[in-house]
């Protein structure tokens, strides 16, 4: 919650910010979302960033907990497609926000423990397409999800497995028994 009450402030702040400037300095069409995550992390303290981080962890961690519970569904001899539809929905609301998840000034220059790499914030355009292609195939298997057909899920639910590994393999550091923060 207190994510998305930062991101609002600092939506509001760019806002404003745009309404002073000429319209040679505003952000580019479709790169709002950055702009907005930028200012949050130029104008949150070290404990709003600590708390941005925070939640970015718990967000990660029901993410986890959703792609394991649609795994352990599939693996049981009769799969709650209810339960499926549940943690699809979770995973495809969360996917498009991940590229807010991660402003400048919220990773291991913080000196906190975190698994996020720096190369989030040195290729932020792999970084993008990665979470980008993420958001979309958990749509996908959103969709596949709640059409109900088990077969159609067990064979999509690979797909998505793999859009999520494809970020964690560049941009998400090895797991410490300290980690506490994605």
């Amino acid at each position: 919650m207190r994510f998305i009450l930062s991101l609002g402030c600092a939506a509001a702040l760019v806002a404003v910010a745009a309404c002073n400037r000429g319209a040679e300095e505003a952000p580019a069409p479709g790169n709002q979302e950055a702009a907005v995550a930028e200012a949050a992390a130029d104008a949150a303290s070290p404990a709003e960033i600590a708390a941005l981080m925070h939640d970015r962890h718990e967000n990660y961690e029901a993410m986890g907990k959703a792609m394991k519970g649609i795994g352990d569904q599939l693996k049981s001899d009769a799969p709650s497609v209810e339960v499926i539809q549940r943690h699809a929905a979770l995973i495809a609301g969360h996917a498009p926000q991940i590229p807010g998840w991660f402003p400048h000034g919220s990773g291991p220059e913080t000196g906190r423990r975190t698994r996020a790499k720096a190369e989030i914030w040195t290729d932020a355009d792999t970084f993008r397409q990665r979470a980008d292609a993420f958001a979309q195939e958990a749509v996908r298997f959103n969709r596949t999800a709640q059409a109900g057909d088990i077969g159609a899920i067990r064979a999509g639910q690979p797909e998505l497995g793999k859009a999520c590994k494809n970020c964690h393999d560049r941009f998400r550091g090895p797991e410490d028994e300290h980690a506490h923060e994605e």
